[in-house]
């Protein structure tokens, strides 16, 4: 009998077999929704690896409690950047500003500290993943089922959302703060019309929309750990899917074959803490194939540490080379984001929960009686979503979309009842004493591009991350467009009647004051992507062109292919999460049809 866990069939690093069917490194979004459609059938063998623990507590599935700001950090990897070269930090000087970068670090990954947001994107975006990147299959009409095929959603439309997956997603009926519903009005004001779903391929690509949340009907976070992989199906499975926590793939395990051509055979693995359990290495074999599942930071890393990436980079580290593959780490892209914030009445604020014990104490009791109150809500709700091209140079549509050959966004803007900066390491200090409104104005089509590299063949080392945060001019253009709309939305909001004093903003709105401002007031989105991106091997527009063709397959090496975010052919116009999982459906879909 296996020596599995009475409470989860976890497997340490001593108790899992010596050879698999197939072994998925990395159990985050995209890995636990690979692990389940690879592990249904009855015939194939599946080795789940996850760097971090299962942890799954109460308060992880508190929707609010289980963000990324509100975690204890026990399920988080934070990252620190690289100085970035283009953002100024707390002593006013440019190329001082670090950014830590979070990423999940437990079973479920990202989809356990996310703000749960269930956007899927525009048909376009990925029409032009087939036409532009060159991934066939890849196209609207080539993904549309993937996505429904997964989705548990509280209501069926035919083509737009489906009730017979696993993963559960939902609208809130009503907004928590007053300043929500004031900023649809004041969009619709401006001429962005209300979208009611966002999700739906038919809706205009610009307009102000109401978010969809993976929050289930018990009113509990639903990552994909709890959607694809929660403890029935485990169970269920124990005999051919072995999830092995706490573990990390030092690297994979490759042969030549006759031909010359590179073969992963396998993996070797070892405690993610150094020197921790009996077992300090061990090697496990794939009778079919290795996923990399491990995201945009995990996956090109464990290529690297196997000698699979831009050749001079690894012999510098003492790496022997088996695969010269220069993209791999390369292009790596984040949805940029500026903040321009307000003062309001601190009961219209998430604020109130921070500063006000006897708040947060009500909100618990409501939570846990009735499942409502502010611990359900996330802090993100809404979004406008526009082109920069469409506004004039006082931020106002001045455009109809009728007469613009753009069919996506470029800008979107998320109001927040909370400050939406990271103002650590900026010298911007913000009073506690009345309540926050904010607007963070993120780039959508970023053209900066970064690195991620290897500080040294160790695998438990520090990874060199470099976003190269506004390193292309280019970013800045829509940017200004977005602050200055965002203005325009706090002019209409105040002649409404809303107040709101101005507490974190530009001094003005002139081209330099506006760029100091966005060099300064900014943040992370966490929409880390394409370091193993999917496209032409020679493109010449992307650095070192790609590293996996349409089927997933890494170029020159047979037996392994990537499947999360890192795959993106660049950053998409939405957010990450249920792009992430469709990739897994289309991964699980090519391998078990055998292409």
């Amino acid at each position: 009998m296996w020596p599995f866990s009475p409470a989860y069939p976890e497997l340490s690093l001593e108790n899992i077999q010596e050879e698999y069917d197939y072994i998925i490194v990395g159990g985050g979004t995209a890995g636990c929704a690979l692990a389940n459609r690879l592990s249904a059938s009855p015939d194939a063998s599946v080795l789940l690896v996850e760097r971090g623990p299962l942890a799954d507590t109460w308060a992880s599935r508190v929707p609010l409690f289980s963000s990324d700001f509100a975690s204890d950090g026990t399920r988080t990897i934070k990252r620190t950047t690289v100085p970035q070269k283009e953002l100024i930090g707390k002593d006013g000087q440019r190329g001082t500003r670090v950014v830590e970068a979070y990423t999940g670090g437990v079973v479920g990954g990202t989809s356990r500290i996310n703000q749960m947001l269930y956007t899927r994107g525009l048909p376009a975006e990925y029409d032009e993943w087939e036409s532009r990147a060159g991934a066939k299959g890849w196209g609207w009409d080539g993904v549309k089922d993937l996505f429904l095929k997964s989705e548990r959603a509280d209501v069926e439309v035919r083509d737009v959302h489906a009730q017979g997956g696993e993963w559960q997603n939902r609208t809130h009926a009503d907004f928590y703060f007053r300043g929500f519903g004031e900023a649809v009005e004041a969009a619709k004001t401006l001429g962005l019309p209300y979208i009611p779903d966002v999700n739906s391929p038919t809706h205009p690509p610009f307009g102000c929309a109401r978010l969809h949340f993976t929050i289930d009907r018990g009113d509990h976070r639903h990552s994909a750990y709890h959607a694809f992989l929660p403890k029935g199906v485990a169970l269920a499975r124990k005999e051919r899917l072995h999830i092995c926590t706490s573990t990390i793939v030092e690297r994979l395990e490759t042969e030549r074959a006759k031909s010359g051509e590179l073969v992963v055979t396998g993996v070797a693995l070892g405690p993610t803490v150094e020197g921790a359990g009996t077992v300090k290495q061990r090697s496990v074999r794939a009778r079919k194939e290795v996923i990399l599942c491990a995201g945009p930071f995990g996956s090109p890393q464990v290529l690297m540490l196997s000698g699979i990436g831009p050749a001079e980079h690894l012999k510098d580290l003492g790496i022997t080379v088996v695969h010269d593959l220069p993209a791999v780490g390369s292009n790596l892209q984040d949805h940029f984001g500026v903040s321009v914030g307000f003062n309001i009445s601190m009961r219209d604020s998430l604020l109130s929960l921070e500063t006000r014990p006897w708040v947060f104490l009500i909100e618990l009791i409501r939570y846990l009686i009735w499942g409502t109150g502010l611990l359900l809500v996330p802090v993100l709700q809404l979004a406008v979503f526009t082109h920069s091209k469409l506004l004039d140079s006082k931020g106002l549509p001045t455009r109809t979309e009728e007469a613009f050959d753009h069919k996506l966004p470029d800008i979107e803007i998320m109001p927040m009842a909370y400050e939406s900066a990271d103002y650590h390491g900026t010298g911007i200090r913000i009073p506690r004493t009345e309540g926050t409104y904010s607007f963070l104005n993120v780039l959508l089509a970023p053209r900066s591009r970064g690195t991620v590299r290897l500080s040294s063949p160790d695998p438990r080392a520090p990874l060199v991350v470099d976003p190269a945060f506004l390193s292309n001019p280019a970013d800045f253009a829509p940017l200004r467009a977005a602050l200055r709309l965002s203005l325009r939305l706090r002019d209409t909001m105040r002649a409404r009647g809303y107040a709101m004093k101005d507490a974190t903003v530009p001094p003005s709105e002139r081209d330099a004051d506006l760029d100091a401002w966005i060099r300064r007031a900014n943040r992370t989105t966490y929409h880390y992507s394409s370091t193993c991106r999917m496209g032409r091997r020679d493109d010449a527009e992307w650095d070192g062109g790609a590293v996996v063709d349409e089927r997933l397959r890494v170029y020159g090496v047979r037996g392994v292919r990537v499947a999360d975010s890192s795959v993106f052919p660049w950053v998409p116009r939405t957010h990450t999460q249920a792009p992430s999982v469709m990739v897994a459906e289309k991964c699980a879909e090519m391998i078990l049809g055998g292409m």
